[in-house]
């Protein structure tokens, strides 16, 4: 069963979010994790980097990852994202 995520527009404080962005043919990501009321952040990493973080980070928090996509970056290799 393919893994399932939510497309979002904006960090989601209760959620770790995975920023992705496209340069060509190259996918970054970038994670957010809210800290309060601020958001901390990786920076720009290369995909499977900020994908690996993601999914650390949102296991050992019991979290949710939620994706903010504006270039259509994601691939269905990854999952489904929806919304």
């Amino acid at each position: 069963m393919p893994n399932v995520f939510r497309r979002v527009h904006a960090p989601v404080v209760s959620a770790v979010t995975l920023c992705l962005s496209k340069a060509g043919d190259e996918v970054k990501g970038e994670v957010k994790l809210a800290d309060g009321r601020q958001f901390s952040t990786t920076g720009v990493l290369p995909i499977a980097q900020a994908f690996g973080i993601a999914v650390h980070v949102a296991n050992e928090g019991g979290l949710e990852i939620v994706v903010i996509d504006p270039q259509s970056a994601w691939k269905p290799s990854w999952g489904t994202l929806e919304g």
